[in-house]
């Protein structure tokens, strides 16, 4: 082997093996896109509203959730109201919908929606946690006035991914920006209230919390937690202490292996990397209340168009 050849080796490392169903994944690709004109629901449209109005006070829903939904997944992709009354005003005169919303309805049920995330699907889930930012566009000078100028103009979301099929698990939007590692906890008590079998769960550095070790090791949960580089090995938690020892011991690259800590890509920045290429990374909305709702909702859409598009 030459020099030149040994350099590029040492420089790219080991050539990457793509394991991927191109065919398969195509498909599912294509079907995503189906689901912003999938109508499905009108056939329940009456059955839905009724089940709605059921014991209701005050003025009957017109418009069933499920279309507030599909409008709602038009809006995270910067589709504003107008736009998408007129786009249901036409699918009304080509006799796909039996009646239409103005942008004022869709605009007060949209943001009504609580956009929670369906439970992850199977058992023995591994979960890795990240944190990301969207960007304020209208709401940052307000932002800027009310906290300050360190935090002007992002929107933080700590997000949990499953490594194995690679959708949301679990998220928290904050205006302001927080600890990774103290959301991650809370939301893994909340997945755990809700039966989730959780096996693992991991993250970055910015997990190498003692707390989230010790709640990972009192729930049984596998903590995949990159321990910080000059990590004591005898703190008081136990756990962490091990872990420190073996990546030691063995080098990090080894520990990342046997801990299989390369998930993390996939199940975190691979779903921020999706959201943002398909939704776009700035919020149009321009209070608070409209900012959250707003980074929600392209979370929540991107799990239900990627569960849609792999049926």
């Amino acid at each position: 082997m030459t020099n030149l050849k040994k350099k590029l080796k040492q420089r790219w490392g080991k050539k990457f093996i793509d394991r991927r169903n191109w065919p398969v994944y195509n498909e599912q690709l294509v079907k995503r896109g189906e689901y912003f004109i999938a109508l499905d629901f009108v056939e329940g449209w009456d059955d839905e509203l009724a089940e709605m109005n059921a014991g209701k006070r005050g003025a009957p829903y017109q418009f069933p959730k499920t279309l507030i939904e599909l409008q709602s997944l038009w809006h995270a992709k910067r589709i504003d109201y107008r736009m998408i009354e007129g786009m249901t005003r036409d699918l009304v005169k080509i006799g796909q919908l039996p009646d239409y919303n103005n942008y004022s309805t869709a605009n007060r049920r949209i943001n009504r929606l609580d956009f929670k995330l369906a439970p992850p699907q199977g058992d023995n889930i591994v979960v890795f946690s990240d944190g990301t930012g969207l960007q304020a566009v209208n709401g940052g000078e307000y932002l800027r006035e009310k906290y300050g100028k360190r935090n002007r103009r992002w929107i933080q979301i700590v997000l949990l991914g499953d490594a194995k099929t690679y959708e949301p698990v679990s998220y928290e939007v904050r205006l302001i920006p927080g600890s990774e590692a103290e959301s991650t906890e809370q939301q893994l008590a909340e997945l755990l209230k809700k039966d989730v079998d959780i096996a693992a769960a991991g993250g970055d550095g910015a997990m190498d919390n003692k707390d989230l070790w010790n709640f990972c090791e009192e729930q049984n949960i596998e903590p995949i937690i990159k321990p910080d580089k000059n990590a004591l090995e005898d703190t008081d938690c136990a756990e962490r202490n091990r872990q420190v020892k073996e990546r030691n011991k063995v080098g990090y690259k080894r520990w990342s292996r046997q801990h299989k800590y390369g998930l993390r890509w996939p199940a975190t920045e691979g779903i921020f990397s999706a959201i943002k290429c398909i939704f776009g990374e700035q919020l149009l909305a321009t209070s608070e209340q409209g900012m959250l709702k707003e980074a929600s909702s392209k979370i929540w859409a991107y799990q239900k168009m990627k569960r849609y598009g792999e049926q």
